[in-house]
């Protein structure tokens, strides 16, 4: 049913979205403010001429005057001022494979859902909600090839691939009202925002607003945290007030010049990672900070000092075990899908490789059963030196198995996919 009210709210807001005071706005339509104010109050509605007038002026369709509730998502329990619809039904989550801790990766799949792009769809036509992105994504970010690494920016080919890109607004350059506006703005010509927060809270993906855009409804993202990566719903929205108080970038998402094809991104992410999984160079604070074939050795550094001190529990042992294990598993089903999706690629060569990283996943899995114990904390000294040289050889089995993985990939890519580079 019309609601002359809730049609009026909406006038006021749209003005206000556009900074127009109420006799800036009866100027540029050649109308009375007491007009305005009428329309606004609910006690009087424009005629369809100044509809059509209103609609130019605020840069939206007449039926987001008329009906500003028409874009609510069923089964909302708050109040929403502006919410975009996913541009198709999305299934539940059918992944299957524990971990999923990159929130970043599960952020991307999440993008690519709500621009209805994922092709494959279930007995309901829902998209395929599963692991498969999130593991392209974790390697094309280059997440799943470092532990505390991470780039000092998004990666575009991770957005590429779906024909968007993006631009980052840093808070400290607006003020609030321009960082809401931005937000606002963006959303309402459907195209969710991303809030990239400086501390360890969600990372949100907001596809809506309510508050005149003080606070944001969307998905939350966090590093470490699987059950959240993995519940990517839009029916089920979180609220985010006072958003634009944090310390955080704004990531605003646009229509690329050109679409990437995933083969090309996938080339990028290997060549990259190969790289990166080879080094052998220490970076960061401490030991267990950066990438590559170095955090093996700086790992068995540590478990061998602890030895030395005859310590009475493994405080190197979390969460690296586990962190070390989605990261094998992660990278070792890239290159799966790299075997899969690049033309050229010497299927036997990679074949060899991923059978070294099962081992190495094997290893992993150990490590982590180990970490998972009671007494490798606390306990007796003689029995977690024990572990301790235990966990060193699996490391220092694990360190020449990837050398020789990688060197099968870098001569499995060195023919046939140069010119996709």
């Amino acid at each position: 049913m019309f609601d002359a009210k809730k049609m009026g709210e909406q006038i006021a807001h749209l003005r206000m979205r556009q900074s127009f005071t109420q006799e800036q706005l009866a100027e540029k339509l050649n109308v009375s403010p007491q007009a305005v104010s009428k329309w606004e109050n609910g006690k009087a509605v424009p005629e369809v001429p100044m509809l059509c007038e209103l609609s130019k002026l605020f840069d939206c369709s007449v039926d987001r005057i008329l009906d500003p509730s028409s874009c609510v998502l069923r089964n909302m329990d708050f109040d929403c001022e502006f919410l975009v619809k996913p541009r198709i039904a999305v299934a539940d989550f059918s992944g299957s494979q524990w971990p999923k801790s990159i929130s970043s990766a599960s952020l991307l799949a999440a993008v690519k859902l709500f621009f209805g792009l994922e092709p494959r769809r279930d007995s309901k036509d829902c998209q395929i909600n599963d692991d498969e992105e999130y593991i392209l994504q974790s390697a094309i970010t280059n997440i799943c090839f470092g532990y505390s690494y991470a780039p000092d920016e998004w990666v575009h080919d991770s957005f590429l691939i779906y024909g968007l890109d993006y631009e980052i607004y840093k808070k400290t350059d607006y003020s609030e009202e321009e960082f809401i506006a931005f937000a606002c703005e963006q959303i309402e010509h459907g195209y969710p925002v991303i809030i990239l927060p400086k501390e360890y809270v969600d990372t949100v993906f907001a596809i809506g607003f309510s508050g005149h855009g003080q606070i944001l409804k969307g998905l939350g993202f966090l590093d470490g945290d699987d059950q959240k990566n993995a519940g990517i719903n839009f029916d089920r929205l979180n609220q985010y007030a006072g958003w634009y108080k944090a310390d955080c970038d704004l990531m605003i998402l646009k229509p690329a010049n050109e679409k990437m094809p995933v083969a090309k991104a996938c080339v990028n992410a290997l060549l990259r990672g190969l790289t990166l999984l080879r080094n052998n160079d220490h970076r960061g604070k401490n030991k267990m900070q950066g990438y590559g074939l170095v955090i093996y050795r700086n790992w068995c550094d540590l478990l061998r000092e602890e030895n030395q001190r005859n310590a009475a529990q493994m405080k190197c042992i979390y969460p690296h075990a586990f962190i070390h294990y989605e990261n094998k598993l992660r990278t070792k089903q890239f290159f799966e899908l790299c075997t899969n999706i690049i033309p050229g690629i010497d299927k036997e060569l990679m074949s060899l490789a991923i059978a070294q990283y099962n081992d190495i996943i094997s290893s992993a899995t150990e490590i982590a059963t180990i970490a998972h114990q009671r007494d490798s904390f606390f306990g007796d000294s003689r029995i977690l030196k024990e572990k301790r040289n235990y966990i060193i050889e699996l490391l220092r089995r694990s360190s020449e198995q990837e050398e020789l993985a990688l060197s099968y990939i870098q001569k499995g890519i060195n023919a046939g996919i140069a010119d996709q580079v």
